[in-house]
């Protein structure tokens, strides 16, 4: 009788923990979680039942019973009642701390579509003082189709009270920006200022035919303007924590941020509060970086002044510097128009700016790749795409194969005989699919004035996909939202308020989720440590609402993250979960 008694007690006791997904159960330092649809994103074994984990690593696996064998009796048990688990998702360029400082202030987040909208919004943070830095109105994230309504912007932000008070509106995708009368004043930038450019600095500004400035400014033109506005310290505890809130929030659990620093700065603030966030135990996320460089300058001289950062930094808990950003080009939209292209921009003639020069680009992806220095290329236009891939080309000429995972990233247009280039020279392709979509910034403020020849070819990610290529999960957060499942929609469906972009270049579902996962975790060069639901690497796990294989697109896109976890510990969960 004692020994029935006994075991019906056990028996009660794994039923209860069965059914208990408390956090104290999800935080235990042994724990398997069943009954569950969990997509692993491991080749090997795509698919599970079960996973065992102890401590910040998965042991086990497979099916309960194959799992069970891994742990003590004394592991928690957590039935999922079928629900579907992913690994952590892993975005290949993000600019995490950025994005969070940006959380601390003024921004519209692409939601203000009208001029009018965007008004009402600066008349209330104005008053309520979130727009406020010292006494300039600083709004950011607007939608870039804005800066077709300059004379709405202008008429607007120059007259009433906003005569009297310096303007400064930024861009969502980070390369332009406009700043009223009052302010361009304060910063010289007047018909004088544009009337002594040369041509190549001159196309970083907008003017009339007079050479009257109207307040836009792109990429090389900001410093014009941000030389006048207030200093302030950023405070990176409370950004760090609204970076980790707002990704953990949506099920990442590991970035690339491809802006962490610039090799021209004599400091290095934001590896140095991903280092302090890590320090404070607040970095729940891997993070790898890289940083700015002079594809122009002296190579060997960045290079070694890296190798000094990841002596600074690589022992700290999940930083890691792997090597270089290099902007090729700008953006294509208009008016900006600094993405170079094959062919001449139709409004124009011009072919946007190619920011390096291709055999001087080549020389140093060689020298830094010999060196084991990963190389990450922001490009836009075609031409750029192309010149990136020789300068590639070359490093793999002069040193074979290596397993650096060399990215190009962004990748709007892309010729047709570049596209098997990228699985044949090892490069990858992060891409950020959001924006693959029918809106206005694709059609209304690109399609007038390029080459209707390159047109078709913007975002081509399944014919890159079909050529062998490895496709990266990207979002740009802040440039726009780092939501992996609408960004996962808008790649499958290109769907948008203009209708379908070239459904031809549409991408499956789970080539999306390996995006997500393992192939962006190759981006990181931490593959072998996160990205899949393997044992050996992290527990990161992400719980969602829906079974994201089988739902429609529509139902995929309002997929909802229920907890994440990040090396074992839940590090976010939704109310009520």
């Amino acid at each position: 009788m004692v020994t029935i008694r006994f075991a019906l007690g056990m028996l009660l006791l794994i039923v209860t923990e069965a059914n208990s997904q408390s956090g104290d159960t999800l935080n235990a330092p042994e724990k398997i979680l069943y009954n569950a649809k969990i997509f692993t994103a491991d080749a090997a074994q795509p698919y599970a039942e079960a996973v065992a984990i102890r401590g910040n690593k998965f042991v086990a696996v497979g099916s309960l019973a194959e799992v069970k064998v891994a742990l003590g009796k004394t592991a928690r048990l957590v039935d999922m009642h079928g629900q579907c688990i992913l690994p952590g998702l892993v975005d290949s360029h993000n600019h995490g701390l950025q994005g969070g400082e940006g959380l601390l202030h003024a921004n519209v987040t692409d939601s203000a579509e009208t001029v009018e909208q965007l008004a009402a919004y600066a008349d209330e943070v104005r008053k309520n003082g979130l727009g406020m830095d010292s006494n300039v109105l600083v709004i950011e994230g607007l939608n870039i189709e804005t800066w077709s309504h300059i004379p709405q912007l202008s008429n607007i932000f120059n007259n009433g009270i906003y005569s009297k008070l310096p303007v400064f509106l930024r861009g969502s995708d980070g390369h332009t920006g406009w700043a009223n009368t009052v302010l361009a004043n304060l910063a010289g930038l007047n018909k004088a200022f544009i009337q002594q450019l040369t041509p190549d600095k001159k196309k970083y500004f907008g003017y009339n035919a007079s050479n009257e400035p109207n307040g836009f400014f792109a990429d090389s033109g900001f410093y014009k303007v941000e030389a006048v506005m207030p200093t302030h310290q950023t405070d990176y505890t409370k950004a760090g924590i609204k970076a980790m809130e707002y990704n953990n929030g949506l099920g990442i659990t590991a970035w690339l941020d491809p802006a962490a620093s610039d090799i021209q700065d004599s400091g290095n603030p934001t590896l140095d509060a991903y280092k302090m966030l890590s320090q404070k135990h607040l970095l729940t996320a891997h993070v790898a970086a890289t940083v700015v460089a002079d594809a122009n300058g002296n190579a060997q001289k960045q290079i070694d002044a890296v190798k000094k950062l990841q002596k600074t930094y690589n022992s700290t808990p999940n930083l890691q510097v792997l090597g270089f950003k290099i902007f090729g080009d700008g953006v294509i939209e208009y008016p900006t128009q600094t993405a170079a292209l094959s062919q001449p921009y139709t409004n124009s003639g011009g072919y946007g700016a190619l920011m390096f020069n291709p055999k001087k680009f080549g020389q140093f992806v060689t020298l830094a790749d010999k060196q084991g220095l990963l190389v990450h290329v922001h490009a836009i236009g075609d031409l750029t795409a192309t010149e990136a891939l020789n300068g590639f080309a070359a490093a793999r000429q002069a040193n074979g194969y290596s397993t650096i995972p060399h990215t190009i990233t962004h990748l709007q247009i892309v010729q047709p005989a570049d596209i098997p280039r990228f699985n044949q020279l090892h490069i990858l392709a992060s891409l950020q699919l959001l924006w693959a979509l029918g809106d206005p910034t694709t059609v209304d403020i690109v399609k007038p004035y390029i080459s209707p020849e390159l047109y078709k070819y913007q975002y081509p990610a399944r014919s890159l996909l079909q050529a062998g290529a490895t496709i990266c999960g990207a979002s740009d957060w802040p440039v726009s939202t780092a939501n992996p499942f609408m960004a996962i929609y808008e790649a499958e469906t290109r769907r948008g308020r203009l209708g379908v972009l070239d459904s031809t270049q549409c991408m499956p579902r789970l080539a999306m989720l390996h995006g997500y996962t393992i192939n962006a975790a190759k981006a990181m060069m931490a593959e072998k440590t996160i990205g899949s639901i393997t044992p050996g690497k992290y527990a990161d796990l992400v719980l969602v609402d829906r079974d994201v294989l089988t739902v429609s697109p529509e139902a995929m896109k309002d997929t909802k993250v229920l907890w994440t976890m990040f090396e074992g510990k839940l590090v976010y969960r939704a109310v009520g979960h």
